[in-house]
């Protein structure tokens, strides 16, 4: 039986070798995309498509990224703080449609909100298995797959960036002090978009 998993796709380099990963090894990946503006989706939208040869979905769901913003504390713990909204909502979806287990790109300590005690902070914030296939791997193995596989191109082009980001953000985040932030509303404002 094929597995049918949610993959956030966030139009950078790791998430989509990720799906191309999970893909090869014979699940049905769907698409999620936290849009932080017009280039973002495009950017998206084009992986996706790329993906698409690969034996993925013919469709993307997209969520302004701006509206989980509103909702995170702006601290330390902002990149948790959305992160943990992002696997929610993610979360919700993959429910409605019928999907076993949510799909990231994260390389263990490439950035703050991948280290240890985060990626456990994030994890509890859902009860759905997280896959992250690319949890060992280094950048430049990353890469060499990206540039195998056609998505490296579309994913170093020049697209929307976060301006949450804290100046020092938690690497060692601890769920006593994470406090519960509410994202169920959003999921009603996921947009779905199909591929050619």
């Amino acid at each position: 039986m094929q597995m049918k998993i949610l993959a956030l796709l966030s139009g950078g380099i790791d998430s989509a070798v990720a799906c191309y990963i999970m893909l090869r090894r014979g699940c049905s990946v769907e698409y999620l995309h936290f849009s932080m503006g017009s280039a973002s989706v495009n950017k998206a939208i084009r992986l996706a498509s790329k993906l698409k040869e690969y034996g993925g979905s013919g469709r993307i769901f997209v969520i302004p990224h701006s509206r989980l913003i509103e909702l995170v504390p702006k601290d330390r713990y902002t990149c948790v703080y959305c992160k943990r909204g992002m696997l929610s909502i993610a979360e919700m979806l993959a429910e409605k449609i019928g999907c076993a287990a949510l799909l990231t790109g994260d390389s263990l300590g490439q950035v703050a909100s991948q280290t240890i005690p985060n990626l456990r902070a994030e994890d509890a914030a859902v009860r759905i298995p997280v896959l992250r296939p690319l949890i060992g791997f280094d950048k430049d193995e990353i890469i060499g797959i990206a540039k195998e596989i056609g998505t490296y191109e579309i994913s170093i082009e020049k697209g929307d960036e976060c301006s949450a980001v804290p100046k020092n953000p938690v690497t060692k985040a601890k769920l006593s002090e994470i406090k519960p932030v509410n994202v169920s509303g959003l999921v009603e404002l996921v947009e779905e978009i199909k591929i050619d």
